[in-house]
């Protein structure tokens, strides 16, 4: 079985066990059952009854589609948010935006729309710097590229589960949220995010640390479409935080967890 396969059974596995122990319902707890099925049951089936060649590229690509499942499984964990650690949240990021006060402003039509537009590309990002490996005769670093982007997706979304808070643009405490620039593409990205999303923050923010591990891979095996990636990655960083759709607190640990698990990875590939 390939790493990445490993990290996806055990990740799924973890989050069962958790729900054993924590105050949920019958119809939650029931919900993160058939989800930890998922990853076994898929990875099994690609490897034992696809034949041949197709049994490969399937396997290649299957982590991009496994990586939602442990956050659908620790949206059922969100039963509503921590007070003390929303309100410690949001404090950090008033500290921020007094310390610089033009982050907090509306920015520019062109800016605006790009940032919004680098968070919406965070969802297509995985499977595109995936795509990039291959496209770039890389393919010897599969297993690093999955180990190194579903370890540091899975170990935001297992944290998110004890540090349950609502994302800051929902909050009437937040000014900051009021002075975002509304345009079409943040129009879309509510849109998604509102039918979409387990309507809480993970922390540390996966987007984050999905797109930086995906770029932190690149520059090491493809320098050039590894700094075209690092750019995307920060500038989804700064548009999940100043579109507020992230605290500075999810940013930051998103980025931070990428870069300790990509060197953590080097000891292994």
């Amino acid at each position: 079985m390939r790493p990445q396969e490993s990290i996806h059974i055990a990740a799924a596995g973890v989050m069962l066990l958790l729900a054993l122990f924590r105050p949920l319902g019958s119809r939650r707890r029931g919900r993160i059952l058939l989800l930890a099925v998922v990853p076994a049951f898929t990875i099994l089936v690609a490897r034992f009854l696809v034949p041949g060649a197709a049994s490969g590229i399937i396997r290649d690509w299957l982590p991009a589609a496994l990586l939602l499942i442990p956050y659908w499984q620790a949206g059922q964990f969100f039963m509503g948010p921590d007070e003390r650690i929303q309100n410690r949240l949001l404090a950090a990021d008033a500290k921020l935006f007094a310390a610089f006060p033009r982050l907090a402003r509306s920015r520019g039509a062109f800016w605006a729309a790009y940032l919004e537009t680098a968070y919406l590309i965070c969802y297509p990002m995985v499977p595109l710097g995936f795509g990039v490996l291959l496209l770039a005769h890389h393919s010897a670093a599969t297993n690093f590229y999955w180990t190194v982007v579903v370890s540091a997706s899975d170990l935001c979304f297992l944290c998110t589960i004890f540090v349950p808070a609502m994302p800051p643009r929902v909050l009437a405490e937040d000014p900051a949220s009021r002075k975002v620039a509304g345009n079409e593409v943040r129009s879309l990205n509510l849109e998604v995010l509102n039918r979409g999303s387990i309507q809480a923050v993970t922390f540390p923010s996966a987007h984050v640390a999905s797109t930086m591990a995906a770029a932190l891979v690149l520059l090491r095996v493809s320098p050039a479409w590894g700094a075209v990636f690092l750019i995307a990655g920060v500038s989804i960083a700064l548009g999940a935080f100043l579109g507020r759709y992230h605290y500075a607190w999810d940013v930051a640990a998103g980025a931070l967890l990428a870069a300790g698990v990509f060197l953590a990875s080097q000891f292994a590939f």
